[in-house]
């Protein structure tokens, strides 16, 4: 392999398990019963809930040199909400799911329209969020930036055992997530070879419990309690960065 696609092995290995996961999934979604997959379905959300909740807790960094006005608590908190709001803000105002929501259509469209176009659409955000999203991505890109692929290749295989379920029930386009990650993951990665030893441990913490908030919505949304735009509320994962510095500023 050439050396320069080095930093993205866990990145090609990612995209190549979700996309083969994805297509064996949607195979087998003809011999589920609905009672089956509506379980299965529920089964997932509350996993993906749980690894959601998990990353929030995340222990907070510790905040007494940079901020020892605010307890490390109390600064993982802040960094959290203000993210969230504006990073939010800033996602409606592109509507970054609505453009996901064309690229799921378009996809389907020029596929013969395989498996429905709002299925289609609905299992490729959905995978693309719930595969995207998250400590795993984050830092897992960033490492393999600096060539250890150990995360990403940990990431794979939980990443394949999810989209054989979820492509069960979804469909195929939850396979097509695959190329959402390529060009996600790769971006981060290709973003982490330029800043590797710039972006601090501590900094990759509030990017990553942040982003744990968004998987616990798609949980619920994946169960109906909510009916959030988690796409649309991407961005307040990198503005963690700005917020962290800012924070630190004020404190």
């Amino acid at each position: 392999m050439p050396d320069f696609l080095n930093p993205y092995i866990g990145t090609l290995v990612n995209f190549s398990t979700v996309l083969v996961m994805g297509i064996i999934g949607s195979f087998i979604k003809k011999g589920i019963p609905k009672r089956f997959s509506e379980s299965i379905m529920t089964a997932m959300a509350l996993c993906v809930i749980y690894i959601g909740i998990d990353g929030v807790l995340e222990a907070a960094p510790d905040t007494s040199v940079n901020a020892p006005l605010l307890s490390p608590g109390l600064f993982k908190i802040l960094v959290m909400i203000i993210s969230i709001a504006i990073g939010t803000v800033i996602g409606e105002l592109i509507n970054i799911e609505k453009w996901m929501d064309k690229l799921g259509d378009f996809a389907s469209k020029r596929l013969g329209g395989l498996g429905g176009g709002d299925s289609f659409a609905r299992g490729f955000v959905s995978c693309s969020i719930l595969f995207c999203v998250g400590a795993m991505t984050v830092n897992g890109a960033i490492a393999s930036a600096a060539g250890d692929h150990q995360l990403l290749l940990t990431k794979s295989i939980i990443d394949g055992v999810s989209v054989l379920v979820m492509s069960s029930t979804l469909g195929i386009g939850c396979a097509f997530s695959a190329f959402f990650i390529l060009v996600y993951q790769g971006a981060l990665t290709l973003f982490g070879t330029a800043l590797v030893g710039v972006l601090t441990e501590t900094t990759l913490t509030y990017m990553s419990v942040t982003g744990s908030l968004i998987v616990i919505l798609l949980g619920t949304n994946v169960l109906g309690i909510t009916k959030a735009r988690t796409a649309n509320m991407v961005p307040a994962m990198f503005l963690a960065i700005g917020v962290e510095a800012l924070l630190n500023w004020i404190f």
